[in-house]
């Protein structure tokens, strides 16, 4: 017969288990923040560059040649950064449903609150996306952009419907059976 651990330790490493958890969470979340942050800062770097291209001579046809190359590539990174804005914005989805089982009932409209920002920023990068695509000329970096961008707007939605599925019930839950699905 062995004896039982008592003294709360199984309670003790369970609370220190969670403790982690929770660490981990923050840790997760000012990365993705600090990794946004630089994000917005390339991406008015990124509006500078096609900003100065439009502004370049077009006088004879070597500086209109000149200037719409200038022009492609630069609109070419300033689709690029709100596309992996987009990217990082997904794993904030991502780290809100890897939240929802330590999530407690207290803060659950928060967490619901940050998945539905988090969509938007999603969606917003990828408007940013379409907006700098409408100039661009080189169909090979249109296609790969167009299916970068179906496949994020995807894994966007189903990233927040899977984090709704689970909130919801709960939030709603005040408005009774019939009624607790406001949408």
């Amino acid at each position: 017969v062995h004896p039982v651990v008592g003294g709360g330790i199984p309670v003790g490493e369970l609370a220190a288990r969670r403790g982690e958890e929770a660490a981990e969470v923050i840790s997760r979340a000012e990365k993705l923040r600090e990794g946004l942050l630089q994000l917005a800062d390339r991406d008015s770097a990124a509006y500078d560059r096609v900003d100065k291209a439009l502004k370049l001579p077009k006088g004879g046809e070597k500086e209109r040649e000149a200037r719409q190359r200038a022009l492609q590539t630069a609109l070419k990174e300033a689709a690029r950064v709100p596309l992996e804005t987009a990217e990082w914005a997904l794993e904030v989805l991502r780290l809100a449903r890897d939240s929802l089982s330590h999530c407690p009932k207290s803060a659950r409209s928060d967490l619901a609150s940050a998945c539905a920002l988090a969509q938007a920023a999603v969606n917003a990068a990828l408007y940013n996306v379409d907006a700098n695509c409408l100039a661009i000329k080189d169909p090979e970096f249109l296609t790969q952009v167009s299916a970068r961008r179906k496949a994020l707007a995807r894994e966007g939605e189903r990233l927040a419907e899977e984090i709704k599925r689970v909130l919801e019930p709960s939030l709603f839950s005040w408005l009774g059976e019939r009624d607790s699905n406001p949408h």
